[in-house]
């Protein structure tokens, strides 16, 4: 199995916000250790885990010391919401100040890969020095069958599996935590406005475990959805086009009806979105990027 010897700069660290994750973190884990390029160290922050979350963590790292786990009591900056994950994050990044390293992963306690895949990314990297941020594409696996994640556009990689190049970690400011969650789309359009490539490599698969939809409920997902893209300023006609689509899946307009739901309830009120003017204007301008490219796909023009 190939080593990458060859790759400058392959030192990386992991930093993983976990709760209550008894049945996937092993495997997570498991899927780390057998990476041919390990880490320098790996964070991971037992957010408020009730189960055996801790245990398994603490049995691995006695036996691997790049392994540290770090507890985090769930009351710890306000209440439980998609917020959380990335307060669990920043205190796992408190424990890198004096680490010196090359690029640095978010890792969801959820997912497993090919042994391979780190050394793969950090080859991307060495490939294109404006690379800042990159991942493979994700499937939600489920009992008997797996389902591949499509994201709106390859210059986004999802919040499970981001690794980022340190400079553009620190040029953006590390995650915002938004209680709504989205942060991993905020650090992909940030770091794009700094000038950044974001970029998910389609020929790397990551096998999500629990998907969202199944943890939480499909109709408060896409209600909740729905609500996040309003905090992120996305444009309604780009919401109206993105909930049509949703017609097309069982329980069909349902889907659609709460999704818009969920954007219109704050858009109503004049909810101060958490972004800035500047973010959302470059966001809107990438959302009208894409309608324009798909109308002239359909249309068949170049």
């Amino acid at each position: 199995m190939e080593r990458f010897q060859n790759i400058i700069n392959s030192d990386y660290v992991l930093i993983t916000a976990a709760r209550n994750e008894e049945k996937h973190i092993e495997n997570t884990i498991k899927t780390i250790i057998a990476q041919t390029v390990l880490p320098v160290k790996w964070v991971i922050v037992s957010d408020g885990s009730t189960d055996r979350t801790d245990e398994i963590v603490l049995q691995y790292s006695a036996q691997h010391s790049f392994i540290h786990l770090v507890r985090k009591a769930a009351t710890i900056n306000g209440p439980v919401d998609f917020s959380s994950k990335v307060h669990a994050i920043k205190m796992g990044y408190e424990k890198l100040r004096d680490i010196d390293y090359s690029f640095i992963g978010i890792l969801d306690g959820d997912v497993t890969f090919d042994p391979c895949y780190y050394g793969n990314i950090i080859n991307k990297f060495s490939k294109n020095t404006k690379l800042g941020i990159a991942g493979g594409i994700i499937l939600d696996q489920y009992d008997d069958h797996c389902i591949r994640r499509s994201p709106a556009n390859l210059n986004y990689v999802s919040g499970c599996i981001q690794l980022f190049r340190r400079k553009c970690y620190e040029d953006i400011g590390g995650l915002s935590p938004i209680k709504e969650g989205g942060e991993d789309t905020i650090a992909a359009i940030t770091a794009q406005m700094k000038g950044w490539n974001v970029e998910t490599f389609e020929e790397f698969k990551v096998f999500h475990h629990k998907h969202s939809e199944a943890a939480r409920g499909a109709l408060n997902e896409i209600f909740r959805e729905g609500r996040m893209f309003y905090a992120l300023g996305s444009h309604p006609l780009f919401e109206i086009i993105k909930s049509i689509k949703k017609t097309i899946e069982k329980p069909y307009f349902l889907y659609a009806f709460v999704r818009m739901i969920g954007y219109l309830s704050p858009y109503c009120k004049r909810q101060k979105r958490p972004v800035s003017d500047e973010f959302i204007g470059f966001l809107r301008k990438e959302q009208f990027a894409q309608l324009k490219a798909v109308f002239r796909e359909k249309g068949g023009t170049k």
